[in-house]
């Protein structure tokens, strides 16, 4: 997972810069509908599901302690566009993911640097697994963040 500075301010940006109704999944094993219900979203609502998926965090100074000099987060966050299904979803969605994909590539988010997205993909295993009538397509952020104690 993300550390906790990087999963605030991704979701302080997107709650700035995006209309869309954001779902942290960390943690997260409600039912579908239950959850939806915590969010305050109806089962028509469209949502953002997003997870954080951090990898390393390395030194990048040579004098690197638990107290002094300079260490890199490495992650991604997958951004989860989820509809209920309809005769539009593929394009609905498809627009959704690329405003947000126009919205935070290139991006420097206070101290975090956006590297790269991925293209939208609705591929089975490459995003939810969705029951009750949901499709989703994920979007793959690539982030780091250097960290100067």
């Amino acid at each position: 997972m993300s550390s906790s500075y990087v999963r605030t301010e991704i979701k302080t940006f997107l709650s700035a810069n995006s209309t869309e109704n954001v779902v942290d999944l960390t943690g997260q094993y409600l039912q579908l509908n239950e959850m939806l219900t915590a969010e305050g979203l109806t089962r028509n609502d469209p949502w953002l599901g997003i997870q954080f998926i951090g990898s390393t965090e390395t030194p990048q100074s040579l004098v690197s302690t638990n107290n002094q000099g300079r260490y890199r987060e490495i992650g991604s966050l997958f951004f989860h566009v989820v509809a209920r299904v309809s005769n539009t979803l593929r394009d609905d969605i498809l627009a959704r993911a690329e405003t947000l994909r126009n919205s935070i590539r290139g991006r420097r988010i206070n101290d975090i640097v956006i590297e790269g997205v991925t293209p939208p993909n609705f591929e089975q295993g490459a995003t939810l697994d969705l029951e009750g009538g949901y499709s989703s397509a994920s979007v793959i952020v690539n982030y780091y963040r250097d960290l100067n104690l």
